[in-house]
């Protein structure tokens, strides 16, 4: 397997040191002390952005990982493709094939989060890889977070468990200081636990949830309003819903208020979800 492309870039090596992170410290004092909304940190690359990289293909099924392998192999061998850069990852039942490290930050005032000038330079090479016959390979290819191996014990997994409901009580998202959020989730997931709640874990590419308890479909007793915040819930659910540290759905470790018109700040409460099995594709 060969991949030509349109245009060749030469470009220095970017070399990035990574080293081992050890787990995130929460603290979970202020986690539970309502006040203020915060943000976790620890992430290595600090203040000056987030870890990236780019997602040229990602397979699932039987086979994918000696299909991702192939794919990797010929892109190491590509002109003007750094080979040191390309790296494959399987989790979940995917597998995907990544090229590239890269820091991206996120502007305070605008929310927006830049592209480097390698990174957009490498997207446009990637996008361009195909065969002679002009069929593009990794015409999908897109600006992803570094993936990471998912943490927690597997028992506590939403997708082993079965049930319809969920209580979502917690919700770490990647951002650009703090990219643990797998492992923070699986560590309060355990801090539930020995609190004696039947907590379950579940991540994603960018975040991680941490819910409470199995509930079947008439632990929604009214649905009329259609908005998740708004809906009545069953007394099993609207009892745990009066603990502390089941109220709120805390994001980060803090407390996420809706602002209102007048300016009043209300916190989001934890809601029920659907568990990933119940889900609609």
């Amino acid at each position: 397997m060969t991949f030509v492309g349109r245009t060749q870039i030469n470009t220095a090596r970017a070399a990035v040191c990574f080293c081992a992170i050890g787990a995130v410290l929460l603290s979970l004092g202020g986690c539970v002390s309502g006040g203020k909304s915060g943000r976790a940190g620890g992430s290595f690359f600090g203040a000056k952005g987030a870890p990236w990289t780019i997602r040229c293909l990602e397979l699932t099924g039987p086979g994918r990982q000696t299909q991702i392998a192939q794919f990797a192999e010929a892109l190491k061998r590509t002109p003007g493709i750094r080979a040191r850069d390309v790296f494959t990852f399987s989790d979940s039942g995917k597998t995907g094939l990544y090229y590239g490290y890269y820091k991206r930050a996120t502007d305070p005032k605008t929310g927006v989060r830049d592209m480097p000038a390698q990174m957009r330079r490498d997207l446009d090479l990637i996008k361009q890889l195909g065969d002679g016959k002009g069929r593009r390979y990794f015409i999908a290819a897109l600006p992803a977070r570094i993936p990471t191996p998912n943490a927690g014990n597997p028992a506590w997994n939403l997708s082993n468990v079965t049930g319809t409901y969920t209580l979502q009580v917690a919700a770490f998202e990647a951002v650009d200081n703090f990219s643990e959020f797998k492992q923070a989730a699986a560590d309060y997931c355990e801090f539930l636990r020995g609190k004696g709640y039947d907590a379950y874990y579940h991540h994603a590419d960018a975040s991680s949830v941490v819910t409470v308890g199995l509930f079947g479909s008439d632990a929604v007793v009214d649905d009329s309003q259609g908005q998740t915040y708004l809906r009545q819930y069953s007394r099993q659910v609207a009892k745990l819903q009066q603990d502390e540290l089941l109220k709120y759905n805390y994001v980060n470790g803090g407390i996420v208020y809706v602002i209102g018109p007048d300016g009043s700040r209300t916190p989001v409460p934890s809601f029920l979800v659907k568990l990933p099995n119940q889900q609609t594709p």
